[in-house]
């Protein structure tokens, strides 16, 4: 996978994400859904973790918390995520 795909995954979710969300809020959902994408094309987590970090400019402490995540519980924090956006 190349880096220019994931940043514009990473992007589209940043660029669609509900405006109601705070930009740390909205960095915590690019974030858990990029790791949930891109876990599920078959990227090493190392390579994840990375590409977010160091290429994106993620919050280290954010990647941290999601990286290991199962995709459900992946699904559940983007969930709780947009839940806020709404409420």
């Amino acid at each position: 996978m190349n880096k220019v795909f994931m940043t514009g995954y990473y992007q589209g979710v940043v660029e669609v994400a509900p405006a109601s969300l705070s930009a740390a809020k909205v960095e915590e959902l690019a974030v858990a859904m990029t790791v949930q994408h891109l876990r599920h094309a078959g990227v090493a987590i190392t390579t994840i973790h990375d590409f977010l970090v160091d290429d994106i400019g993620a919050d280290q402490r954010v990647v941290n918390r999601f990286i290991n995540l199962t995709a459900d519980e992946l699904e559940s924090a983007q969930a709780k995520i947009l839940a806020i956006a709404f409420n």
